[in-house]
């Protein structure tokens, strides 16, 4: 169970730079009980035009990603859309079967549009998810590609704080199944690996004294899983082209 506070709709997102030395000291200077490491996989979608990988680059702090987000114990699949405007993130989130994300992907006719559930509700957090929940199954969105994690949780529910630790983030072509964890991070598909850790802060309001000193002094960084896949993307492409050109 993914352990979570309620800080989709509006939060406070920043991002630091680790590495695997600076964890331990860190990790322990949470004032938390609750704590849970777990895999991430998020599938990441974008129009036929490119739009929203061109806004994350040029405007990586206004802009929107479309994904999926999926975990090996998890029998659903979350569809996200994320928005970000400067340091503030709006989520709004579906949650799907893997049947109804498989049949999402392959694509819907009209009729079948009409008698999907998901795409049909009244509440307004989930509003935005379902507008391009739509858009994906008019054909509107496609899948673009991939991003493993190893994460840990951490979470101070009285704060209400929560902090990820990412580690071992892989990047990946998109595959036939995107719904199949296996499937989508098969060592075929491996475009780039970082060797870096991103610790994520998430909160609403003000940060709690403990939380301003456990960040003090990291370096804070720009990560965007987002944004570095389309990059690893597109230097696989120059790759493939320039072996073309040979």
């Amino acid at each position: 169970m993914r352990l979570t506070i309620d800080l989709s709709r509006s939060r406070v997102e920043t991002k630091y730079g680790l590495t695997a030395e600076d964890i331990p000291a860190l990790t322990d200077r949470i004032p938390c009980a609750e704590r849970e490491e777990y895999r991430v996989l998020t599938l990441y979608f974008d129009r036929p035009d490119g739009s929203l990988a061109r806004r994350a680059l040029e405007h990586p702090l206004r802009c929107t990603k479309v994904r999926t987000r999926q975990y090996p114990e998890d029998p659903s699949i979350w569809f996200e859309v994320k928005t970000r405007r400067g340091c503030w993130t709006r989520k709004s989130r579906l949650q799907l079967s893997r049947s109804e994300a498989a049949a999402l992907l392959r694509g819907l006719t009209p009729a079948e549009m009409d008698a999907f559930g998901p795409l049909h509700g009244s509440d307004d957090d989930e509003a935005e998810a379902r507008c391009h929940l739509r858009e994906l199954a008019e054909g509107g969105l496609l899948p673009v590609g991939a991003v493993h994690a190893f994460r840990r949780t951490f979470l101070v529910r009285a704060d209400q704080v929560r902090i990820t630790l990412d580690q071992g983030i892989s990047y990946y072509r998109p595959c036939e199944d995107p719904t199949s964890l296996d499937g989508a991070t098969a060592p075929g598909l491996l475009l780039q690996t970082e060797s870096s850790l991103v610790l994520e802060v998430k909160y609403a309001g003000a940060l709690p004294d403990w939380g301003r000193e456990l960040v003090s002094g990291l370096r804070r960084s720009s990560y965007s899983k987002f944004r570095n896949l389309v990059l690893s993307l597109a230097e696989a492409r120059r790759a493939a082209n320039r072996v073309d050109r040979l």
